[in-house]
Formats: structure tokens, C-alpha cells, sequence
């Protein structure tokens, strides 16, 4: 053996050594044999001696994970490198050790490798300790960026160095935005300065900080943060980094609110609720009562808490003993308490009070306080007595209405009965011990059927059933049950079947005779139903079956594109027939001109009587409304046919009145009603003759109620408004006044001008009380502007049906007595030429005395009427308002511009104002002036506009007409 080996296998094996050595020595031969190894290597591969490993291949020792990396080493340290390798072992008797070997080869004198010398050591703690801090940091990691915080690292100066993603979910912004002083954006700039403030403090004291702002959620939103932030320092207290969180406390914020309300309910709940709440502290050793503790158990509560002793004495003596128990268990406080007592006040009345007490504990599990309540439970207990009362009477009601309970364990398979069960079968339970297959042998065969497949869905599929089965007792009495099943599952699996017995023998007994009396029932029905549906005198369908033909006969209509007609016939001369030869002979009469009629008919077409001596005809399959007018005309002729009855020569006719559907595309009831209305225009034209329903007119008056009725409905949802037009002097520029012009501020059609509404209410009566909610909303309007300072008149257009009532001028000054006179004077009356000629006497009437009152009035739309001079005379109206078709036209249209010359003339002549309407350019004002006409009004001036918009009009306003 080479020196080299010989001083190393020494080293291996000298006893004295092993001490020092405590690391395993090795020598490996090329092939990789185990050549020497001392006592540490024997221990750590579980040899007992170096002889049971003497020439191992080592690397069997090795696990398969790390065998190649192992023979690897082995090969490049045979060829001279050193080298270093961690892998795992498995010892002889089993046991798993991570080693850390270095190895080196081993030369001769010449310097040849003749082995491989290996120093290895027991590294299985250190991997053991890297393992868990590996896993430590894994879940330290996992929780970082779990926790609903927003968790982040600063460096010493405060830049921000690391945040978690749920600081990134929560901002939605690259993280490179937030690091360094890029978390400032994120702040609300109302919070930032203190934020800034406190975070700089910090950083220069080394202090933890605390600080509350409202930071920018991605979509928008600013919450409230509570951000906190300690620093981490080296073992010589410098400052290595920061470690913060950020913790939305939005709902903390607007809760904080209500917790305060809920604190200040607390007292007044647990009053309403009769709940007292009590805490000891052993740590203080103080005890605090709420107020309902001292109201409940009846002491002062000026005092302090009283002593238990003091308490116990006044418990009812039959529960003081238990109370005392409970209170020894309450001083170990190691559990919770519950006791229900009696406790008499001192006006004779004895409360029960339920009592609850339990353990808080610090982190070391010492009890430190105890807390708990104590409830007024004398209505609950009072409720109980009831209960008890009631299941009691509960059972006896079973036993009278003989339903009885059963219940079957899948498991065990046990069968159990309640006491009813067993007397609806005619047996005990000491005669009769119930089993599944016992209980099932007593049904009839088909019952058992039944009863068998229903059994099999409820523990297979867990499906309840409701069944009617028949049965013998045990005693041999046939009786009919009613039994049903409800099926409780756990983790997918039918556990247990529970139902009832009900005994329903007379029931089914009354059942067989209800059943004889239905089919009684069903035959007089039928005779009903005839009585029900036909005229009882000439067996015509009457009113409630032509209803139902008339329905079929529309839908075959639309099925098949055609047209049907309903004929309302009303015989002309039946009432003079029945006054001179009384009823019996008026009803053979309808009698036999109801066969006339049906007759005339064709096949498929209805003939009913809806009353007296009116009938209704369906006349169906029409390819053409003219198609009706032969069978009409057949009608007329059999109604009008002479006929004698009792020697008595009689002779009646029919107005007929016909609508043709779908044309009338109407429901049946409002088909009869037109029929109805021609056939009155059908008598009004002379009678024995038919008249065909104008749809056209009808819609148009359908339409006009409809305008009329959402009018009406707008007015009640005050959905009118009133906007103003200015009336100015062209020359001083003075704006003299305001034109009040309805508006209605519809709901989906936007702002809609008077054009639009008006026409349909002008000759209806709702228009009066549209016009003087007109009157009413100016007049106060005039009262807001006076508070404002501005003061003009406003002017109001008055139609002609709410002029001409007869208390129209009583009802004015009703509206005006609440408006000093000052104002009234500013208020103008606009009426039209128009209205005014109607009754020139009435108007003249009412203007003076309006004016009496201080009102002036205005003639609108003055020159489009037919007034003369005398008639202009006789109107007192102090203004005339040349219409805007005049002015509008009167720079191309010559005769316009005399027309409004002469009017300008007259109104000099009689001393009268004169506005001009319709002024839409600056070019028509000038050429007004240059006429003499300084008034007007019209949208080169100014457009309608709110009331709220008019005083910066006027404060604005130049003239722009010089």
C-alpha cells in the first residue's frame, strides 16, 4: 500500500482520533469500493463494523436522485479535481441523512491517483432548517399578497420599494407608478399635505406612523385608508427599511356613525327587549350593571353594583339553591352559564329571569373578566305555559280527527308508531309490535302496489308522496287511509321516512255520495246552462251567447281575411202593438217575427234577442262591406211583412243600424254599441231602413276625448308652464311689459307650444279653468318680480268660451282680492278680434267693468277679423295688437304695410295703444318706428323664455332698432 494511503487509513482508524474527527473519514478506491472508514461513517450509514462494508460499492448507499451527480464526482476526482457534492443517503438499518462530502484524490509518490479521500458530514438538520425557512417564507410570501391589506416596503428615506397585488388589483396601475414618491398621486389632494406631514415625521424620528387619508380606487372612487407603517433595524438600531399596510376603513368611516346611533339605542333596546347587561372585571375588580339591570332586579341605580349576596337573598326561595350553584360555576369562569329563575318584586309580582354569563380571556387563557345578561322572560315563560298547553290539546285534536305519525329508520330499518297509529288499526302497542313488512301485508293488493313503488322512489330517490290507499286493521275492519312521506337525506342518502295516518273511511263514504249528487248536478246544470244562454220567449241566443258568437266570429275573421257585420235591429211600432192589445199579443208577435228574421239569414250568420224588441244579427264571411246590404234588405222585408194574429191585422217595420269589423277595429262590446248608434240615425232618417256606422267620425272624436283626456292629466301632474315674451319701446328702449304664453313641459315630447294642446280643450269647459290657472300663476309671478324690483305689466290671453260665462268678471276678482291694486293695475287682458264680435255687447260689458277694476285690455291679433269702425268704437279695449301674418310680410308685401298703417292710424283716431307682433328683424323694428309704431314685441326682440330668465333680460337689454 502506497505511504499516502497507509498515513490516511492510520488517521481513518487510530481510536484516539475519533474524538477530533467528529465528521465521516473516508478512502474509495477508483472503482469506487469502500476502502476505509472511520467510526463517525460507520455511525452515520449504520454499520456495526467495518467489516459488514468493507468494499461496498458506496454509491448504493446514495439515493437514486443524486446517484448519477454522485458517480459523476466520483469519475472527475479520479481524474484530479476536488470536489464538493450535497446529496442523501439511506443507512444500512434504514434511516435518511443529507450529506455534505468533499473530495479529493489521493496520489502516490509519483504522483499517480490511487484512490479518492472523502471528508463527509451529517448536514440533515441545516436541510431540515432551510426546508421550513423555505417554507416559512413561501407562506410569509402567500400571505403578503392574500391579506385583504395593502401591504408595501419603503426604504429608509420613505421611497416606496415593494407593494403586494392587492395593492396593484386594488389601483389598477403599474407598480413602477407607485415606487419612489409615486404613491402621492394615488392620494386625495385635500389629504395629501398631513399625509405627507406625518409619513416625513417618521422618517425622522425613526417613530412608527399612523395616518388616515382617502386613496383613488381604479374606478374612480376615493376610500378612506388607515395607513401604518414600523421600521426595521439592524442589530445597531439603524433603519434598514420600512414595512407598511394599507387598510380601507371606508365602511368603518360611514359605520362610525351608526355605531354611535346603535350605542345610544342600546339603553332603549335592551328596555323595549327587557334585557340587562352586566361585566365584571377581575383584573380592576369592578363590576358595571346597565340600567336595566337596576330596573329588572328592582335597585337603585344611583349605587354601585350590589353584592351577589344581596341579589341571591331576594330570589325565590325554591331557586335560590340552584342560583347558588350557578354562581360558583360562574367564579371558576371556565365555561358558560344559563339559569332560569324566579325573582318577586316588592309589589307582589314574581318575575322569571333567564341569566347568562360567560368567560373573556386574555392570550395566556387566564379568565380576565366575565360578562353576561340577564332577561325579563316572564312573557316568554306565560307563552311556554300556553305551548304546553296547546300540544296537549294538540294530541286530543289528533285523536279526534284520527291522524296518527309513523317513521321508519333506513338504517335500522325500525318501524315506529304514535299512539293514534295503533288505534286507527284496532290495536296497542302491547298486542301489536309494528315491522316494515307487517305493517305492509295489511293493504289491499293494489293499495300494497302502490304503497311499494311509492316506498322504493322515497328511499331511492328521496321523493315524498301523498297517497289514498285501502287497508285492513289488525282486527280485519277494511278502512281507507290517507298516508304520506316526507324524506330526510343526508350527504345524498335517504336516513328516514316520516308521514301520517289519517283514517279517511267516511270520508270516501261522503266522497261516493258527493259524487251521485254531482252527476245530478251536472244534468240540471244542463238545463240551466240552456236557460242560461237562449231567449226564453223565441229561443233565439240571447245577450251572453252572442257574446260568445261574436267572438268566434271575429277570430274566424282574422283567420281568414275577411269581414263581418253586426246588424242592430230595433222593430219600429212594437210598443203601439203592445198598448192597444196588450203583452200576449206583442209577444206572439215578436215571436213569429223572430222566425221571420232567423229566415232571412243565410247559414252560419247568428240572430239573437238582447231585450224587448231589439235583436242583433252576425252576419259573417263578408269578402265586401256591400255584401251585407241583400241580406239587410231581406231583413227589412220580413220585419215589415203584414201578419195577422187573433183576426187582428198587425204591420211593424225595423231601423236597422250596421258597423262592419275589422274596418270598426273595435272589441265586441264597443262593435254593438256603434251598431247601436247608427241604428238611432237610422230611425232619425225615418225609420225601415238601415245606416252604416261613420267610422272615420268616431275616430276623430275618440282621438279629440283622448288629446282632452291627457291634457287634463298633464294639468292635474302640473306638467304647464307659463314663459314670457318681452314687449319693449323700440325708441327709448324701455321694456314696458311681458306676453304670459302657456307652455307644456311634456314628459317624453319635450316643451311643447300652444298649437300643440290648445285646439283640443278651446270650446270644452276645461279650457276656463286652464285660463285662469293662467291668470293665477302670472299674477304671482308679477308678486316675485315686484320683490326684485322689477315691475312691468303682464298681459294674458283670455278665450272666448271662458270670456263669455256669465260670472266670468266674479270669478276675476275672487283671483284678485289676495293682489294690492298697485299690481292689478299692471295685469292685461288679451282677448281676439274674433271672440270679441261674437257677442260685442257681453264683451263690451265685461271690459268695462274689468277696467273698473283696474284691468286693461288688449284686442289680439287685430285686422284679421271683420270689425268695423263702429264696432271698434263700441269696444273699449285700450290697446290693439297688430297681428304678426301683417308684420311679418310688410317689407315685401305692400298691402300688409298699408294694413298696418291704417291700424296705426285708427288707433290714433280712437286714442288707442298699438303693439306690433311678429318683429323678427332688426330691418321691420326701423321701418316700424319710421310708420310711428314704437311698441312690439317678437324674436328679433327677444324669444319666450322662463320667468327666472326675464330680470337679466331687462337689466341687459338695448335697443338696436335707431
Amino acid at each position: 500500500m502506497p505511504n499516502t494511503l497507509l498515513n490516511l487509513t492510520k488517521i481513518i482508524n487510530e481510536p484516539s482520533l475519533h474524538h477530533v474527527f467528529s465528521e465521516c473519514l473516508k478512502l474509495i478506491s477508483l472503482d469506487g469500493r469502500l476502502l476505509q472508514i472511520n467510526a463517525a461513517g460507520l455511525n452515520l450509514i449504520e454499520a456495526d463494523s467495518f467489516e459488514q462494508v468493507e468494499g461496498a460499492f458506496l454509491d448504493e448507499l446514495v439515493d437514486n436522485k443524486f446517484r448519477p451527480a454522485f458517480l459523476d464526482l466520483h469519475t472527475r476526482v479520479c481524474n484530479g479535481e476536488q470536489l464538493s457534492l450535497t446529496f442523501k443517503i439511506t443507512g444500512l438499518k434504514g434511516r435518511s441523512l443529507w450529506m455534505e462530502m468533499r473530495a479529493s484524490p489521493v496520489r502516490d509518490p509519483a504522483g499517480e491517483i490511487v484512490a479518492v479521500f472523502g471528508i463527509a458530514r451529517d448536514i440533515t438538520q441545516r436541510k431540515t432548517i432551510e426546508h421550513a425557512l423555505n417554507e416559512s417564507e413561501l407562506r410569509f410570501r402567500t400571505l403578503i399578497e392574500t391579506i385583504p391589506q395593502q401591504v408595501w416596503t419603503a426604504d429608509r428615506d420613505g421611497g416606496i420599494t415593494y407593494v403586494n397585488q392587492r395593492a396593484l388589483d386594488f389601483f389598477k396601475v403599474p407598480k413602477e407608478s407607485i415606487y419612489g414618491e409615486g404613491w402621492e398621486q394615488l392620494i386625495h389632494t385635500d389629504d395629501l399635505p398631513e399625509a405627507r406631514r406625518r409619513w416625513q415625521l417618521s422618517i425622522a424620528t425613526g417613530d412608527p406612523c399612523e395616518v388616515e387619508f382617502r386613496m383613488r380606487r381604479a374606478d374612480g372612487e376615493y376610500r378612506w385608508h388607515i395607513a401604518s407603517a414600523l421600521p426595521l433595524r439592524d442589530q445597531n438600531g439603524q433603519i434598514l427599511q420600512w414595512f407598511g399596510t394599507n387598510t380601507d376603513i371606508s365602511f368603518s368611516k360611514k359605520n362610525s356613525i351608526a355605531l354611535q346611533n346603535s350605542e345610544r339605542s342600546l339603553a332603549a333596546a335592551q328596555a323595549t327587549a327587557k334585557i340587562g347587561s352586566w361585566q365584571r372585571d377581575f383584573v380592576e375588580n369592578t363590576a358595571v350593571w346597565s340600567a336595566e339591570m337596576y330596573r329588572i332586579f328592582g335597585f337603585d341605580p344611583k349605587q354601585r353594583p350590589p353584592l351577589v349576596e344581596q341579589v341571591i337573598a331576594r330570589v325565590h326561595p325554591d331557586d335560590q339553591a340552584q342560583f347558588k350553584q350557578m354562581y360558583d360555576v360562574y367564579l371558576h369562569g371556565q365555561k358558560r352559564c344559563q339559569l332560569d329563575f324566579r325573582y318577586p318584586k316588592e309589589n307582589g309580582e314574581v318575575l322569571w329571569i333567564e341569566a347568562k354569563s360567560e368567560p373573556l380571556f386574555d392570550q395566556t387563557g387566564k379568565v380576565i373578566a366575565l360578562t353576561g345578561t340577564a332577561q325579563d322572560i316572564s312573557d316568554r315563560k306565560r307563552i311556554e305555559q300556553d305551548l304546553a298547553t296547546s300540544r296537549k290539546l294538540l294530541a286530543e285534536c289528533q285523536a279526534i280527527a284520527q291522524i296518527g305519525g309513523w317513521e321508519i329508520d333506513l338504517r335500522t330499518r325500525k318501524l315506529t308508531w304514535t299512539e293514534e297509529t295503533y288505534r286507527i288499526h284496532d290495536t296497542t302497542p302491547a298486542e301489536f309490535d309494528p315491522t316494515i313488512d307487517a305493517g305492509i301485508s295489511y293493504f289491499l293488493p293494489e293499495s300494497k302496489t302502490k304503497l311499494l313503488a311509492a316506498l322504493e322512489r322515497a328511499t331511492e330517490a328521496g321523493e315524498a308522496y301523498d297517497l289514498e290507499l285501502e287497508k285492513f286493521t289488525v282486527k280485519g275492519r277494511k278502512i281507507s287511509i290517507r298516508t304520506t312521506c316526507n324524506v330526510t337525506m343526508h350527504e345524498g342518502k335517504a336516513i328516514r321516512l316520516t308521514g301520517i295516518f289519517q283514517d279517511i273511511t267516511e270520508q270516501k263514504l261522503s266522497q261516493i255520495a258527493l259524487k251521485n249528487a254531482y252527476s245530478e248536478l251536472e244534468r240540471s246544470n244542463g238545463m240551466l246552462e240552456h236557460i242560461a244562454h237562449y231567449d226564453a220567449l223565441t229561443h233565439l241566443p240571447n245577450r251572453v251567447l252572442l257574446a260568445d258568437r261574436m267572438q268566434q266570429a271575429m277570430h274566424q275573421c282574422q283567420r281568414r281575411g275577411n269581414s263581418l257585420a253586426v246588424a242592430f235591429l230595433d222593430l219600429d211600432g212594437f210598443k203601439t202593438v203592445n198598448d192597444l192589445h196588450g203583452h200576449s199579443m206583442g209577444d206572439e208577435l215578436l215571436i213569429t217575427v223572430a222566425g221571420r228574421l232567423r229566415a232571412a239569414l243565410r247559414e252560419g250568420d247568428t240572430l239573437a234577442r238582447i231585450g224587448g224588441d231589439e235583436f242583433v244579427a252576425i252576419l259573417t264571411d263578408l269578402e265586401q262591406s256591400k255584401d251585407c246590404e241583400p241580406v239587410l234588405s231581406r231583413l227589412l222585408s220580413a220585419a215589415s211583412e203584414p201578419l195577422t194574429l187573433h183576426h187582428v191585422d198587425l204591420q211593424v217595420s225595423a231601423s236597422i243600424g250596421v258597423t262592419i269589423y275589422p274596418q270598426d277595429g273595435v272589441d265586441a262590446e264597443q262593435l254593438l254599441r256603434h251598431a247601436d248608434q247608427a241604428m238611432y240615425l237610422s230611425k232619425q232618417a225615418g225609420k225601415n231602413c238601415f245606416h252604416l256606422f261613420d267610422i272615420a267620425q268616431d275616430a276623430a272624436i275618440k282621438v279629440q276625448r283622448d288629446d282632452l283626456t291627457q291634457i287634463q292629466q298633464a294639468f292635474l301632474r302640473r306638467e304647464f308652464v307659463l314663459f314670457y315674451q318681452p314687449k319693449v319701446n323700440m325708441r327709448t328702449g324701455e321694456v314696458f311689459g311681458a306676453e304670459a304664453l302657456i307652455r307644456w313641459q311634456h314628459p317624453t315630447k319635450g316643451l311643447l307650444s300652444p298649437a300643440n294642446f290648445l285646439p283640443a280643450v278651446e270650446n270644452h269647459l276645461f279650457s276656463i279653468e286652464l285660463g285662469e290657472w293662467v291668470i293665477a300663476t302670472a299674477l304671482a309671478q308679477m308678486m316675485q318680480w315686484r320683490a326684485l324690483g322689477l315691475d312691468i305689466s303682464v298681459s294674458v290671453n283670455v278665450g272666448a268660451l271662458q270670456l263669455q260665462q256669465a260670472d266670468f268678471t266674479q270669478r276675476l276678482q275672487t283671483q284678485l282680492a289676495a293682489y294690492p291694486k298697485s299690481l292689478i293695475s299692471k295685469l292685461e287682458l288679451e282677448i281676439l278680434e274674433s271672440s270679441a264680435l261674437d257677442d260685442i255687447d257681453q264683451v263690451s260689458q265685461v271690459i268695462q267693468t274689468c277696467q273698473s277694476m283696474g284691468i286693461a285690455f288688449a284686442l289680439d291679433d287685430f285686422g284679421t277679423g271683420y270689425s268695423s269702425l263702429r264696432y271698434l268704437k263700441r269696444l273699449p279695449a285700450r290697446i290693439l295688437k297688430i297681428d304678426q301674418s301683417f308684420v311679418r310680410d310688410m317689407l315685401e308685401d305692400e298691402g300688409d304695410l298699408t294694413i298696418i298703417q291704417g291700424v296705426i292710424g285708427l288707433a290714433t283716431a280712437f286714442h288707442r295703444c298699438v303693439i306690433a307682433e311678429g318683429v323678427e328683424t332688426t330691418a321691420h323694428g326701423r321701418k316700424l318706428l319710421s310708420i310711428g309704431c314704437e311698441k312690439a314685441q317678437g324674436y328679433g326682440i327677444a324669444r319666450p323664455m322662463p320667468a327666472a330668465d326675464i330680470p337679466d333680460w331687462v337689466k341687459n337689454w338695448r335697443t338696436d332698432f335707431l
